[in-house]
């Protein structure tokens, strides 16, 4: 996969309109890669703040073409990963809410309450094919008394391509928040199968609740859902210890551990989440313009993709796939840090280079 994300990376560069924002989105791109999950402006070593800070909420670029590029390359991969012969193949389609937690003022965000935590809602939906990763979208939940989370989910669904709905059975996958009587009806509506948890306290149409029920693989009615469902339930370890049991759903008939099997797999987007924000710097923004947040989110998702990609032939850790993917894909500003180091410990340029430039190329300043 290394030349998808090389591909991807100079198909994306060459959107930039001029030599200098070629460099600040470089510059941004191997501070997700090599940041320790703490990459903000002030900590690079290649480019100014001042200009990083600029490419970020000031400078003109198309954010939405980066965005529809990098879909491209990665619809290109689905189809390279997919089985031509036999029946259609599932899609794994897995929609979960993270919070971004920040401390401070930011008035141009909607920053609020969930769970006892504050910051930035969103609304991901990320998408799981064997090996590959990919998250496609998001939205901004604004908190309660806004737009439900349900809604928001089945605007992403929504807005999937029709290539990849003709190409793929969509399998969603979601965890309780999402278990509404509406957004079970849109997902049914949209012709996709769910797998989704439910409050054990449910109501049934015929009377009784969900924990009432005494036979995995029951096919019941929900209160206010016109069509069947299937229940399986498992027992859920908490983290102060014990444990308690969880319930999940499918629109479509299977078996307990069809349910159970594909409703584990919606914790893929949990170790996304633990990455992206571990590793690739998440919800470290600092700005505080609207379209600098969701510029930085954008620019920490695309890192995301492109170590994923690289990564894939290691089978490493994603601390190894992001440190690999700034060598493969920014070899100059790898070796530009380097230098800058050995200059500072007094070393000098390695092989007599000029004032202040590599020995190695001629170029890269230090």
């Amino acid at each position: 996969m290394s030349p998808a994300a090389l591909s991807l990376l100079w198909t994306i560069l060459a959107l930039m309109p001029t030599p200098h924002l070629r460099e600040s989105l470089k510059a941004l791109l191997f501070l997700f890669l090599t940041g320790h999950g703490k990459a903000r402006p002030q900590h690079s070593k290649t480019k100014s703040p001042s200009a990083l800070s600029r490419f970020l909420n000031r400078y003109p670029w198309p954010t939405r073409a980066l965005i529809r590029l990098a879909r491209e390359e990665a619809q290109k991969a689905l189809d390279r990963a997919r089985r031509r012969k036999g029946p259609k193949p599932r899609l794994l389609v897995v929609l979960d809410l993270v919070t971004l937690e920040k401390r401070g003022r930011f008035p141009a965000l909607p920053l609020s309450f969930f769970h006892g935590k504050w910051g930035l809602h969103l609304v991901v939906l990320y998408l799981v094919y064997g090996d590959l990763r990919v998250p496609w979208a998001y939205r901004l939940w604004r908190g309660k008394g806004e737009k439900g989370l349900s809604l928001l989910a089945l605007s992403l669904l929504a807005s999937l391509p029709l290539w990849m709905r003709r190409t793929f059975r969509i399998r969603v996958a979601a965890d309780a928040a999402f278990g509404t009587a509406w957004f079970l009806f849109g997902v049914k509506q949209m012709g996709f199968e769910t797998v989704v948890g439910m409050r054990r306290d449910r109501r049934l149409r015929g009377g009784g609740r969900l924990l009432d029920l005494r036979r995995q693989g029951s096919r019941v009615y929900l209160w206010g859902l016109s069509f069947p469902v299937w229940v399986a339930w498992y027992r859920y370890p908490l983290p102060q210890g014990g444990w308690e049991w969880r319930y999940v759903v499918a629109t479509f008939p299977a078996t307990p551990r069809t349910m159970l099997t594909w409703g584990r797999r919606r914790f893929t987007v949990e170790h996304f989440f633990r990455a992206a924000k571990s590793e690739f710097s998440l919800g470290q923004f600092g700005q505080r313009t609207a379209l600098g947040v969701h510029r930085f989110l954008v620019l920490s998702l695309l890192a995301y993709l492109l170590a994923h990609w690289v990564g894939m032939e290691g089978k490493g850790s994603w601390r190894e796939a992001r440190e690999g993917a700034a060598r493969v894909l920014l070899p100059e500003l790898v070796v530009q840090v380097i230098l800058r180091e050995l200059h500072a410990l007094g070393l000098g340029p390695p092989g007599g280079g000029g004032e202040g430039l590599c020995g190695v190329c001629g170029r890269c300043k230090f």
